[in-house]
């Protein structure tokens, strides 16, 4: 408890320094927002953090009430974020996990990279967003700081087995049986009893590829009327409908389309993205893991904020 006095003292001689120190003509002085145990959050930064929200608020053209109301929902958020980034730096100190300039200049270099610009189109990228590069690598910073403590204090921790894979692949079997299309060729012609003379030659066991070739006015006919592989869902009910009930090798009676009277041909049915237990394996897991990280790393932080002492002054 005495501890706890002490520090609130040290804080209040801290703000009454900062506030001693500005100008009289300042129109903002600076005040403690939140303590969060060893450290303090003040107003400069939370309106610093909030700035580039607040000024796409102030652009929408919200009413007043509305806009006033949405303004302290974003700086609440923003100081919850702080506080969370607060928790982390000081647990990251008490496991001497630092990031080092070099590192930041490596992940900024790998960027670059990334998206193949220059240094100067880099920085006037970040302007554009209201960034500086000074604003970007202490973000940077903060962000490396805190996956190398989740590394440290949560990623060891999760496990996922491969019974938790082949539950999560038996249970999302629509995702991994992939989307059946349909590999097709098509005759078209502008007569219809023309088109009905050539289903009745595909009908006495003719090659539909030499019929295409010869018959066809369609551009792909010198290709034996090859059209590609298609998900017919994409096509019209009554194209789709015919299609759908054919197996490979087999072909549609004669069709009136817009583009004229057709005959469709199933050259073979495939399923897009089919994969098996053992060709999803990594992408599960990788899923998986993810999940795991992301969930204990909330209960993590959960445990500090109950841990800490915590006290909000906004």
């Amino acid at each position: 408890m005495k501890n706890k006095i002490r520090l609130g003292v040290i804080f209040w001689i801290i703000s009454i320094t900062l506030s001693l120190c500005m100008p009289l003509s300042a129109h903002v002085i600076d005040k403690i927002v939140a303590i969060v145990d060893s450290d303090i959050i003040t107003l400069v930064e939370l309106n610093k953090e909030s700035a580039p929200y607040l000024q796409k608020l102030e652009a929408a053209g919200y009413p007043d009430e509305k806009k006033k109301q949405m303004k302290k929902q974003i700086q609440d958020k923003i100081l919850s974020l702080l506080i969370d980034r607060s928790l982390t730096q000081q647990e990251a100190k008490k496991y001497n996990i630092i990031v080092s300039d070099a590192e930041v200049d490596n992940s900024l270099e790998t960027l670059k990279k990334m998206k193949s610009l220059t240094q100067e189109e880099f920085e006037m990228a970040l302007i554009k967003d209201g960034m500086t590069l000074e604003k970007f690598r202490e973000n940077s910073k903060k962000q490396m700081l805190q996956t190398k403590l989740i590394n440290h204090s949560v990623k060891s921790k999760v496990v996922i087995t491969e019974v938790e894979i082949k539950a999560y692949y038996d249970a999302n079997t629509k995702k991994y049986a992939g989307i059946k299309k349909y590999h097709l060729k098509n005759i078209l012609l502008s007569d219809e009893e023309k088109a009905r003379a050539v289903y009745k030659k595909l009908t006495h066991k003719k090659r539909f590829t030499t019929l295409a070739k010869k018959y066809s006015k369609a551009p792909n006919a010198t290709d034996g009327g090859n059209l590609g592989i298609f998900d017919i869902n994409n096509f019209s009910a009554s194209i789709k409908q015919r299609i759908g009930t054919l197996k490979k090798g087999e072909f549609t009676t004669v069709m009136k389309t817009t583009q004229g009277y057709q005959i469709f041909y199933v050259e073979d049915i495939v399923l897009d993205g089919n994969k098996t237990l053992e060709q999803a394996n990594d992408e599960i897991y990788e899923l998986l893991y993810r999940q795991q990280v992301e969930k204990k790393f909330k209960t993590w932080l959960e445990s500090l904020k109950k841990q800490a002492n915590i006290e909000l002054k906004f």
